[in-house]
Order: C-alpha cells, then structure tokens, then sequence
C-alpha cells in the first residue's frame, strides 16, 4: 500500500504564482517565493488545481473504471479531498485523504542555489525570474494612460511536489471506505488519470502563461 507519491511539474513557458505583493511601482505582482527566495508552487493553489481536475474527469465518466468502496462518501472527488460545501456543519463534513506539498525545486538544486554568502547562487537565484509588461489599447489604437502593468514571473523549469494519502475520518464507516481506498491503490489512478487536465499552472493561464506537463511518480519509481 503506497501512501506517499509525488508530482512532477515541468514548465514549458514563463508562469506565476501570486504572492499578493508587489514592488511599488515598478511591478504590480510578484511571485511566491519560498524560504530561500526560491520559486515555490503553493500547496493550496496546487490542490485546488488537481481538485477541479479530479471533478471534471468524474463528470466527463474517465473514472468508471475506479470503484469507489462503500461508505458514506459517493464521489472520488469527495472522498481524495474532502467536503466541498463550506455551508455543511463540521458535524457533516468529511475529511480527505490527500495531503499536497508545496512544489519546490528538486532538492539538490535547491540547496546549491540557497546558499548564501556565495557568489554565483546569489546571481542565478535572480536569473530565474523575469518581468512581462503590458498595458490596455483604446479605440484608437493608442496605449490608455496609466494602464501599464508589470508582473514578475518565472522561468520554465521543474518542480516537485510530495503528496500524501493518510486515513483521516473519524466516523467508523468512514474510515474503513477510506482504508479500502488506500488499500486498493485507488486514489493513485484516480490522480494520475485527471492530470492530462492539468495542462497549465499558476495564474493568467486564460493569457497563455503556466503551460506544464504534470507526472505522478509512486514511491520506488524513478525520477
């Protein structure tokens, strides 16, 4: 029984994934940066992602195949991730199997590239990001005042994320739907037959940013 995997994200073009910050007025967004001022993909953002991937192969029928155990959860969706209705009451909301990391550079680079006091990671650190500019086109096909803007984004490269399934319901029934989930290896098909969805990540991927191609790698598999 396989509980821990992990995700491969290799970026085919710039991307961004939104701090909320911005650097006064020379760029309006910044990127997330991790401890070492290293890209990082939040875990939140990723799992919301891989969430409304897993949704929409359910509905389109991709997931037939996965049986789903019995036990008061009727959906994969529901069962990898919990509830989805935040009207529920704690008392009728399920909790998920799936536990997603944030996606980090593969770790040899990231501790070469986190040290301080040495010159050359100090200089690469910053050539992994860039700056995208645009600005709003009136009627006359003239640049609108006051309508440029600037966005830090990230060069294309790899991460990974870990990612974790772990029995976490209370209720009886529910525990044992989730452990005959685990043990039937389910939640990892589920994943892997919804990642051809996910074919862009982070923020502005409606303006052709984020472009990826997402694996899932089961432990004692390779790189």
């Amino acid at each position: 029984m396989k509980t821990r995997a992990r995700l491969q994200l290799d970026f085919r073009n710039y991307w961004h994934a939104g701090s909320g910050r911005g650097s006064g007025y020379h760029l309006d967004a910044l990127c997330e940066r991790d401890g070492d001022q290293l890209p990082t993909l939040p875990g939140r953002q990723l799992k919301g992602l891989l969430r409304h991937a897993v949704h929409r192969a359910e509905a389109w029928g991709w997931l037939k195949k996965q049986a789903l155990p019995p036990g008061p959860v009727e959906s994969h969706e529901e069962l990898l991730f919990g509830s989805r209705s935040h009207s529920e009451s704690r008392d009728t909301t399920q909790p998920g199997l799936l536990r997603v990391d944030s996606a980090r550079l593969p770790d040899a680079e990231r501790q070469w590239l986190a040290q301080t006091g040495e010159t050359e990671p100090t200089e690469l650190r910053e050539e992994l990001f860039g700056e995208l500019f645009s600005t709003a086109i009136n009627e006359q096909g003239s640049a609108q005042r006051y309508s440029l803007r600037g966005l830090e984004v990230c060069i294309p490269l790899t991460l990974h994320a870990v990612l974790n399934l772990a029995i976490t319901a209370q209720q009886a029934d529910h525990r044992a739907q989730q452990q005959a989930y685990l043990q039937a290896g389910t939640g990892w098909a589920v994943l892997d037959a919804a990642l051809p969805l996910l074919d862009a990540l982070g923020a502005h991927r409606s303006r052709g940013l984020g472009e990826a191609r997402v694996s899932l790698i089961l432990a004692g598999q390779g790189a």
